[in-house]
């Protein structure tokens, strides 16, 4: 049974929000983004750095955001991020070439990069002893926007082409502004996180931004979680970029991909506030380390296999493993912040994430464009074979010296 609590109902509030945002942000890259930069003249290599480009901004200012927000309260960050959730989708119109696609992605980056990692400290702040659980049902509600926007986005483009799939995108991101201004309107309880963060000030946080970020970077255990989730999401963007190129290659449709892409993440949305609930019970690393061992069997057999009848339920089985990765990443990041930088520890994590998703699309494209889609997917399960091994060293290790 979930009690409402006070971390429950703000998490409510940015989940609606947040489900608009990663549903304006999702469908302008999923399925559409690797077709579309294709047709602009763009290889293998450049349509992973294409996308990564959105993921750039992230390791430039996912910390600053939250630590910023440690200092100053949530409500001027995730505003701000959200006015560019609702511009960037009409930059898209002005694209002319592969550059330029870059570039608009590289400006909507900085939505994700602020709103994310601001609105899981929010929650975390007043979640007491439900991080996991309130941090997990959450990424569910964003989840639901990122499992419609590639089915939504692949009908739109059969139909509309790109304009009719921007347009979507927009709307999604206005809405999603609208939102926030109504429910920041309404509601004093972001409003008084700033007083409240302020109470809780340490002598740490008068500490040197660059010299305060380096300790935190040399803090292992949040080192640990953020190089694991670098992991999973290296291979979850790669995956993402390259399984549209694979699946048109196997005979499927935009529709069909986008339909595929959708349905992994219905079990995502399903059970990740269980596992969530789990994690607060059985600690965090057991279920990560089980989440990458799903995810690294699931590459290896869509790395063996070529029939769609077959595939559809391996990509479904490694969005569950990712759920499992995924529910314990960004609470055990919480658990482990220093007191009064719980926006910052989080920053810290949303920008290793970036690492990852900046690196995964280019480098499995490249490998992808040297041998083939399926070596590509093969790579990415054998990184995710080596964090997991890593994790479980880990958990042995947390048994013997607890954190």
């Amino acid at each position: 049974m979930i009690k409402i609590t006070r971390g429950l109902s703000i998490m409510l509030a940015l989940g609606l929000c947040g489900a608009f945002a990663v549903f304006s942000s999702t469908i302008s890259k999923s399925p559409i983004l690797p077709v579309f930069a294709k047709s602009l003249g763009a290889n293998g290599a450049q349509i992973g750095w294409i996308a990564s480009a959105s993921t750039l901004p992230g390791i430039l200012v996912s910390y600053l955001a939250g630590d910023l927000a440690d200092r100053f309260g949530y409500q001027k960050i995730l505003t701000g991020s959200l006015i560019v959730f609702a511009s960037a989708p009409f930059a898209y119109f002005l694209v002319v070439n592969p550059v330029g696609l870059a570039g608009v992605r590289f400006y909507h980056g900085f939505a994700t990069a602020a709103f994310d990692p601001v609105a899981m400290a929010a929650i975390a702040a007043f979640s007491r002893n439900n991080t996991g659980q309130n941090l997990s049902l959450y990424t569910s509600a964003t989840l639901v926007g990122r499992a419609l926007a590639p089915t939504v986005g692949g009908a739109a483009y059969e139909y509309g082409g790109i304009p009719a799939v921007y347009g979507i995108a927009g709307g999604a991101g206005i809405l999603a502004l609208a939102c926030a201004l109504w429910f920041f309107h309404k509601n004093k309880n972001i409003q008084q996180t700033k007083k409240e963060i302020q109470q809780e000030k340490t002598k740490i946080e008068k500490t040197a931004f660059l010299k305060k970020l380096w300790n935190m970077l040399r803090y292992r255990p949040l080192l640990l979680v953020g190089i694991l989730n670098a992991c999973a999401y290296f291979a979850y963007s790669a995956f993402e970029m390259i399984f549209p190129l694979y699946a048109r290659q196997l005979g499927m449709s935009t529709g069909q991909i986008g339909f595929v892409l959708g349905a992994q993440l219905v079990g995502m949305i399903l059970l990740k506030p269980a596992f969530g609930r789990v994690s607060d019970r059985v600690g965090r690393l057991p279920l990560m380390a089980a989440g990458l061992f799903v995810c690294a069997g699931s590459f290896f057999l869509l790395a063996a296999v070529s029939k769609v009848l077959i595939v559809i339920p391996l990509v479904v089985v490694y969005g569950l493993g990712f759920a499992l990765i995924t529910s314990g990443t960004n609470a055990l990041a919480a658990d482990v912040a220093q007191k009064g930088q719980l926006g910052a520890s989080l920053g810290v994590m949303s920008t290793l994430m970036d690492v990852g998703q900046t690196l995964g699309p280019p480098a499995i494209g490249a490998v992808s464009d040297r041998y083939s889609y399926t070596a590509g997917i093969g790579t990415l399960g054998g990184i995710l074979l080596l964090a997991a091994a890593g994790c479980v060293f880990a958990l042995l290790r947390q048994r013997k010296n607890p954190v």
